[in-house]
């Protein structure tokens, strides 16, 4: 993603940059469950142009790829309102929440949840 490059300042345990700790954790978790995947990598969503979803992963037992996207300032209204149009945008092009796109948010003292996260790995991508 060309996107403000300047903003990866997170290097993750596969070496690569990402924009924030959240993100990082997240790399980190899927480098260390050998989950392949990609981050930032462009998505043509139709009537929407390009995304970059946060990580776009593959379950190598059942070769279906997943969208997941962090939401890490859900506390900022613009913020949020992009995320919702974001989130509209995968579903308009069959991309639904609970299915192929799986979520996480943050807002304020409401942290990212690690035994969240090892739940939704589990339960979608191993």
């Amino acid at each position: 993603n060309p996107f403000k490059v300047e903003e990866k300042i997170f290097c993750t345990e596969r070496g690569e940059y990402v924009r924030s700790k959240s993100e990082k954790i997240l790399a980190d978790k899927f480098f260390m469950r050998k989950i392949p995947y990609r981050y930032e990598y462009p998505l043509t969503l139709k009537k929407s142009g390009t995304v970059y979803p946060d990580f776009v992963l593959l379950n190598r037992r059942t070769r279906r790829e997943y969208y997941w996207e962090h939401f890490g300032f859900m506390n900022d209204p613009e913020y949020c309102e992009k995320a919702v149009k974001k989130i509209a945008a995968y579903e308009k092009n069959g991309i639904y929440t609970g299915d192929r796109l799986i979520l996480t948010f943050e807002a304020g003292k409401a942290a990212l949840d690690l035994k969240q996260i090892d739940s939704l790995i589990d339960k979608d991508l191993i």
